[in-house]
């Protein structure tokens, strides 16, 4: 799965969002554990840097502009809950200044949660460069008026330039941006008919958009399209470790309870049936080799190690043999 995630995304964080950090978190940690595949442009990136500053002093004003001030008819003064009411307000209003107190220090030097994991996450990827060539597509499809951009800003074209040539041929890709012009006209949910048609001519795949990083996550964080989950990982991890059968046949029906599983950890397995004979000493007891059916040979094509190749071709002989 391919996926790009857009500048107005990234600044949501510095606004008013329903979107969770760990979301964000949860994106990037698949890419990197081989789940996925986020292309970060550097134009993103530079939008981001742009625009952070901007995002956050608007936030902020409308956060100095909430008022804990309720207006009281005067019939009102003579119940108790009248002063009580006086006293949570003025709470309020202090615990009001004391977090833009420590808030305003933060911004000052980006140490906000939402800067330390975006950092993070633009030192640790692989960023997709601007260069002259995807500048002069950019600038060409704005001139011919072609989306994705608006009439004063190539940036749209240039992310789309950007990610016909890093996407390989064959593969969809997911966008996740408020932009309008990656939407169609007549149905704001769906992708603009043109950005579709030339991805299937030129990459021969689909395209799918998302107006929201939580909206993407409830159609995909399932355990089919992002895999990487700590349990999980902790699991594979086990199978290295694994003293007995016994044991062996524990972790395994524990594995059995994820759908999908990314060809690193595929390869992870592999490597723990070839370290450990606990483990590899039972790749033929039907509940391992029925694990091992299920998430190892769809990658047989791309396993190149011969152990592994010779791990994955006993296992199929095995339930071939069986006549299941």
């Amino acid at each position: 799965m391919h996926v790009f995630i857009d500048t107005n995304i990234l600044l949501n964080f510095f606004h008013f969002t329903k979107d969770e950090l760990d979301s964000l978190n949860d994106v990037f940690a698949s890419h990197e554990h081989g789940s996925a595949t986020v292309h970060l442009t550097e134009q993103v990136c530079n939008e981001f840097r742009r625009n952070r500053e901007s995002k956050i002093k608007d936030a902020l004003t409308k956060f100095k502009e909430t008022k804990f001030s309720p207006q009281f008819p005067s019939f009102m003064k003579g119940y108790d809950e009248y002063g009580e009411i006086r006293k949570l307000c003025n709470h309020l209003r202090n615990l009001q200044k004391s977090i833009l107190t420590k808030v305003e220090a933060d911004i000052s030097v980006k140490d906000l949660v939402a800067d330390r994991l975006i950092d993070q996450i633009f030192e640790s990827s692989e960023i997709v460069p601007v260069t002259t060539r995807v500048y002069r597509e950019g600038s060409m499809r704005s001139a011919l008026g072609n989306p994705p951009g608006k009439n004063d800003s190539i940036g749209d074209a240039i992310n789309w330039a950007l990610l016909l040539g890093s996407v390989p041929d064959g593969q969809d890709v997911h966008i996740i941006s408020e932009d309008g012009d990656f939407y169609a006209t007549l149905d704001d949910q769906r992708a603009h008919p043109f950005l579709t048609e030339e991805w299937e001519r030129v990459k021969g795949a689909r395209l799918f958009v998302y107006r929201t990083l939580s909206g993407f996550m409830s159609e995909h964080f399932d355990g089919v399209a992002f895999s990487f989950d700590k349990d999980k990982e902790a699991l594979i991890e086990e199978l290295f470790d694994s003293g007995s059968f016994a044991q062996t046949h524990n972790i395994v029906a524990k594995l059995e309870n994820y759908r999908y599983f990314s060809a690193k950890e595929v390869i992870r397995i592999l490597d723990a049936a070839v370290a450990n004979n606990q483990f590899g000493g039972i790749i033929t007891d039907y509940d391992v080799s029925d694990f091992l059916n299920r998430v190892a040979v769809p990658h047989m094509d791309n396993i190149t190690s011969a152990e592994h190749r010779r791990t994955i071709e006993i296992v199929i002989e095995e339930r071939r043999e069986r006549g299941s």
